[in-house]
């Protein structure tokens, strides 16, 4: 569903969309790389190379910790003189995928679990959303992630993702909580809608609210609120 493919460095499918998402990563190149989220890899060939180490150091790790990604991810590559292989990741959650493709210095943020996997170009780091960003549903700690090189990346989306694309000027309001991604150039701010009742009694109140232009991607489901759901069929231990 991405309209950056034929500008990817990396060849790349995504098949089960949009409900059961998987990309697969076809690495035809010595010296190709790929970094993901611990547990995202699916699948992969056997003579893919894989190691595990903390990207950046262990002060970016323990960053990305705290905005709900992994301290240490999984590189995947070729070794010499291998032939092509693939490698396959998912989200965590059922949904869709989406590929960025990032020019140097462009960046985005992301909702805490959002990032699948990318180019070794893409620095994946945190960002402190503020107390405002907690009533909105997004976390205290966000995901960024930063082209230090051009790039590609993919994020993944729990349910049907959308993006929506706002022209100079143009208002945008979301749900709290369904945020998936956006350009971080992009203003944006926490509000309620309606009045109290609706705040209070509607199910509503909190939304954000980005001005463009810029990109948006959506999620049209949350994950706190199937914990909310499930909550009272769980079983209770009692002490």
């Amino acid at each position: 569903m991405s309209a950056d493919k034929e500008r990817s460095f990396l060849k790349y499918e995504i098949v089960g969309s949009p409900a059961f998402s998987v990309v697969r990563i076809h690495l035809d190149q010595p010296g190709q790389q790929v970094r993901a989220e611990g547990g995202a890899m699916v699948y992969m060939d056997g003579h893919v190379h894989m190691e595990t180490k903390s990207a950046g150091g262990i002060m970016r790790g323990l960053k990305r910790k705290f905005s709900g990604e992994s301290m240490f991810q999984n590189f995947f590559s070729l070794p010499d003189g291998a032939p092509p292989g693939m490698v396959a990741f998912a989200h965590g959650a059922p949904g869709d995928i989406v590929h960025l493709h990032l020019a140097k210095g462009e960046e985005w943020t992301l909702s805490r679990d959002a990032y699948i996997c990318g180019s070794t170009s893409i620095a994946v780091t945190s960002k402190l959303g503020g107390f405002k960003s907690v009533l909105g549903g997004e976390g205290l700690v966000l995901t960024k992630i930063m082209a230090e090189g051009e790039g590609d990346v993919w994020i993944g989306g729990y349910g049907f993702v959308e993006r929506h694309e706002l022209v100079p000027g143009q208002e945008f309001v979301c749900d709290n909580g369904v945020m998936m991604a956006f350009q971080s150039h992009m203003q944006h701010r926490v509000s309620k809608v309606g009045g109290r009742k609706s705040f209070v009694l509607g199910g509503e109140g909190i939304v954000i609210r980005y001005t463009g232009p810029g990109v948006v991607y959506t999620q049209n489901r949350e994950i706190g609120l199937l914990a909310s759901l499930l909550a009272p069929y769980l079983p209770v231990t009692r002490g």
